[in-house]
């Protein structure tokens, strides 16, 4: 098997379509199903499943289309480094990132990479902190962003560390947030307990009525509009209006709560030029934007004492 094998799995994970992975690799339907048909020989047990809604991969052709993606990433880190051309680094890159830090800061630091390495194929995974570490750990994915402090043992980079605020649509009262809707966005366990701990420490009584969204910026639409209140990280509050009042969430002693931004990837992966390139960028990306490790500043509008 070649590289273009390796293509031909990629792509028909991607299409699920025989006529669009041979119009991708410029070859006729029928040599692509020819050579499709020469893998199941060559491995000696079936790989693909073809129905009238597309091919699927069997158990084995998931295994083999794992390999593929190996295969041809070193295919392609080799010829990076015989070129010595950084700037035409190919291949694709799998990476995950947690739903809000994908919300604020994914579009403008995916399109300065696209900008900087545009060979480079990406395919972004966006959810939970605590499951984007599986996926890593699985080799699912080559890198991923996460929120929160997840149990890595390997390289594990500490990119920025903004505080947590309670945004509210009203003037912020302890002794009246529970009557006010509580609005939570679905996240990882760490910041469930995070959000309790505090709630529990300085309110007390439960809320009346809990609003559960699936993301972050649901969440913050919603208190835009004269909704309740909710617990966000200080990078999505450009995404607050005006008008909602915020405050800075601390522990029962008056520290300050942080949500520490990680990037995870397991060491071996960064043998990968497009690996250690993205790494790179995402580092420039934050220290240039002076938010590696530094406690935010708290925000002085609509700041209120409870």
């Amino acid at each position: 098997m070649n590289n273009t094998d390796w293509k031909i799995l990629i792509y028909l994970r991607e299409e699920r379509s025989i006529n669009k992975v041979a119009k991708r690799l410029f070859m006729t339907q029928p040599s692509l199903t020819y050579r499709l048909d020469q893998m199941e020989k060559e491995i000696g047990v079936p790989l693909f499943i073809r129905t009238n809604k597309g091919v699927h991969f069997t158990d084995a052709g998931d295994r083999l289309y794992s390999y593929a993606e190996k295969e041809l990433q070193r295919y392609q880190d080799m010829k990076n480094f015989v070129t010595h051309e950084p700037n035409t680094i190919s291949g694709v890159l799998r990476i995950g990132a947690s739903r809000s830090f994908t919300q604020s800061h994914m579009p403008t630091l995916l399109k300065g990479f696209v900008d900087r390495y545009a060979d480079i194929e990406l395919s972004l995974t966006t959810m939970a902190s605590d499951q984007l570490t599986k996926l890593v750990k699985k080799e699912e994915i080559q890198l991923a962003i996460i929120r929160g402090s997840q149990e890595w043992p390997e390289m594990d980079i500490l990119l920025a560390n903004p505080l947590m605020y309670l945004i509210s649509a009203k003037p912020i009262d302890y002794k009246t947030l529970p009557s006010q809707p509580t609005i939570r966005y679905r996240s990882d366990p760490g910041l469930d307990e995070t959000r309790t701990r505090w709630w529990r420490q300085n309110v007390g009584d439960p809320p009346q009525f809990l609003l559960a969204v699936d993301d972050c910026l649901t969440c913050v639409e919603l208190v835009n509009a004269g909704l309740g209140h909710s617990v966000i990280p200080a990078d999505l509050l450009p995404k607050c209006s005006p008008k909602v009042y915020r405050q800075v969430l601390r522990d029962k002693d008056g520290r300050p709560i942080y949500r520490p931004i990680h990037l995870i990837c397991k060491n071996a992966m960064t043998i990968s030029a497009p690996v250690a390139m993205f790494i790179d960028y995402v580092k420039q990306y934050f220290h240039e934007n002076g938010a590696i490790s530094e406690p935010e500043r708290e925000e002085a509008p609509a700041e209120a004492n409870a």
